[in-house]
């Protein structure tokens, strides 16, 4: 069996290739999906993010998007 890999920029239609193959019936794996459900979920992860992030990355138990989001997207890397 073929694999296929789905990349680019946010907005380049990705989630939208990924529908028709689902469409057409051929398996399809969303990454995105499986992170999302680890880190509101594995408890492991979560630590990890707090101790990398600190505490405002999680409200109520639930990953706070918008604090990891300009986190990630603001710290340089060198």
């Amino acid at each position: 069996m073929k694999k296929i890999g789905l990349t680019g920029i946010i907005g380049s239609g990705k989630t939208t290739a990924a529908l028709y193959f689902k469409g057409l019936g051929v398996p399809v794996f969303i990454a995105d999906d499986c992170a999302k459900e680890l880190m509101e979920n594995d408890d492991n992860l979560k630590n990890q993010i707090i101790n990398l992030l600190g505490d405002s990355a999680y409200l109520n138990g639930k990953l706070n998007k918008e604090f990891v989001s300009e986190k990630y997207f603001m710290t340089q890397c060198y």
